[in-house]
């Protein structure tokens, strides 16, 4: 099976032929930013997604990033759980070289494709399942993951992401991604991380201040 257009992005190219992505081997249209994955400690999946766009993630630059969010009072321990505030935070980091937008409007749609493939950044927070794919159980496992890419097919439009929790790129349906984001409505802790307080917006997450149903647009200028 041949993945030729993705021999350039390593990473890719990796998952396609490892899993055999079939409907993969001839996009109609693709794009793709490659960023540097790096494994959260603890409950950082915001502000390591964060840090892979800013380049080159390491403890001191998460670290850096968490104290921006604690001085802002948007975490206790690296949890990010409202959009508005991971929007904030992405200006903050990123600074004047980057438009940083709060999307409202869902994901499964053709603003957000059309923004994909021009090389635009999601920030989005999702619900994992035991393989960190997205999943449906009403926000118990939010997590955030970063999009920088996306893969128009005949039938279906993927996304290229990555995740403070896995080393590889992954490669989701946008679809299923969109619907995982949509459900994100109560918030439960870390099974290993009871003890610890956490930041919830006022209404918890699905509130108006929540991450249920929104994302945060970044583009380059």
């Amino acid at each position: 099976m041949d993945f030729s257009w993705a021999k350039r992005y390593p990473d890719v190219y990796k998952i396609c032929t490892l899993f055999q992505l079939c409907e993969l081997s001839a996009p109609l249209k693709y794009n793709y930013t490659p960023l540097t994955g790096y494994l959260q400690n603890g409950p950082q999946c915001g502000l390591v997604a964060l840090a892979m766009i800013q380049g080159n993630p390491t403890n001191e630059s998460v670290l850096k990033i968490f104290n921006i969010a604690k001085n802002n009072d948007f975490t206790h321990n690296g949890e990010i759980l409202s959009a508005e505030y991971m929007k904030i935070l992405a200006e903050d980091v990123l600074g004047g070289d980057y438009l940083v937008k709060l999307n409202t409007e869902g994901l499964n749609n053709q603003k957000i494709k059309d923004f994909l493939l021009g090389g635009g950044f999601v920030l989005i927070p999702y619900d994992t399942e035991k393989d960190n794919s997205p999943g449906f159980l009403k926000g118990h496992k939010a997590h955030w993951a970063v999009i920088s890419g996306g893969i128009e097919t005949v039938t279906n439009f993927y996304v290229l992401a990555r995740h403070g929790k896995a080393k590889n790129v992954c490669i989701w349906s946008l679809s299923i991604l969109a619907e995982s984001n949509m459900q994100l409505y109560e918030f439960s802790p870390d099974k290993k991380l009871q003890d610890i307080e956490y930041k919830l917006p006022k209404g918890g997450i699905s509130g108006h201040n929540g991450i249920n149903g929104k994302s945060v647009l970044i583009l380059k200028k």
